[in-house]
């Protein structure tokens, strides 16, 4: 889906809390508007992309996308960005995967740029996790040759 979401992408928000959070946040926004939004604060975005409906979910995962690649980010930001994008990723796979094997195939490329990029976002293993085994483990729960 390459067009903001309406609210039909939005049906089922006003049930939760969180979603209705995230969606006084990212309605009618474009990726390009949130860029701003993900740059104050990576982690709070992240958290609402993890309750939005899955059509909206599977419009601004590029968003999220886009901050993690674009690297412009404030000090001590970028290894926060880069593993809230990897890690979202394998958790939508475990517990929803119908919200992102639809877009998956795209995401896979940037996914794997993270992993084999870590030290150029300084998360450190230790605090992090090897974000190449966690690509691996998202290939292998995807069903993709890992």
């Amino acid at each position: 889906m390459k067009k903001i979401p309406t609210e039909q992408y939005w049906s089922g928000y006003h049930n939760d809390i969180d979603a209705r959070y995230a969606y006084k946040i990212f309605f009618g926004k474009s990726n390009e508007d949130m860029q701003p939004a993900f740059k104050r604060n990576v982690i709070e975005r992240t958290d609402e992309l993890r309750f939005m409906p899955i059509r909206a979910y599977q419009y601004y995962i590029f968003g999220l996308r886009d901050y993690v690649r674009n690297r412009d980010f404030d000090v001590l930001e970028s290894s926060d960005a880069a593993s809230c994008f990897i890690k979202l990723a394998l958790e939508k796979l475990k517990d929803a995967p119908n919200s992102i094997l639809p877009i998956l195939d795209e995401l896979l490329p940037d996914l794997e740029y993270v992993a084999n990029n870590q030290d150029l976002y300084e998360a450190e293993v230790d605090i992090y996790g090897d974000f190449k085994n966690i690509y691996k483990e998202i290939l292998i729960v995807a069903g993709k040759n890992a």
